[in-house]
């Protein structure tokens, strides 16, 4: 959903106490709040308790929304404060975000566009669930959920240098299972005739 519609939501909210906007804004962001939670807490049942208490308190607190900057990533990071406070720990640096899955389908694609789409995601899925845990959870944040390296950075305590090189790997990995992937796409018909001969 675009930012714009994301502030609509907001403004609606915090103006009209709009239940409907609320649920519609609670929809889009449930799973993804969810996720990060349980990844962070290891547990289904504390991760729906953190997300829930997450969002009655955007609820209670929602004459405040249209203040807010960025969302997504306020989001994040009450997330993550909640899901620490709940741990009483003081950090937590593993995450498993091998739930995520990375739809990159296009609706008006043909036929053959589609299966090398579908080729090329589960290539690229391949590629991300064989990273690193930190390496995925900084991918995933930075392409899937749009947030800039600096928020990266401060979400996971780590240094920008450290974002940066766990999205270059992250890059180059991929990169080189799609490149390796095009080669032996392209080199089975090859080899296919050749045996015919």
């Amino acid at each position: 959903m675009p930012e714009a519609e994301i502030r609509d939501l907001l403004n609606e909210i915090a103006l009209n106490n709009s239940r409907v906007s609320f649920k519609r804004l609670y929809l889009l962001y449930y799973n993804k709040m969810f996720s990060l939670a349980k990844s962070i807490v290891k547990s289904e049942e504390v991760a729906e308790e953190v997300t829930d208490d997450v969002f009655l308190n955007l609820w209670m607190q929602r004459a405040r929304l249209p203040l807010i900057g960025n969302f997504t990533y306020y989001c994040y990071t009450a997330i993550k404060n909640k899901s620490l406070t709940h741990l009483s720990k003081p950090q937590v640096k593993k995450v498993d975000i091998d739930d995520i899955e990375l739809d990159v389908a296009d609706s008006s694609a043909t036929g053959e566009e589609r299966l090398i789409c579908e080729d090329l995601t589960k290539v690229i899925d391949s590629s991300l669930k064989a990273l690193p845990e930190q390496c995925k959870l900084v991918f995933k944040l930075l392409r899937e959920d749009g947030l800039k390296y600096r928020q990266v950075a401060e979400l996971l305590d780590i240094s920008i240098k450290t974002v940066e090189y766990h999205m270059g790997n992250a890059l180059k990995r991929i990169a080189e299972d799609v490149s390796n992937s095009q080669k032996t796409a392209v080199q089975a018909p090859v080899n296919f005739l050749l045996k015919k001969s």
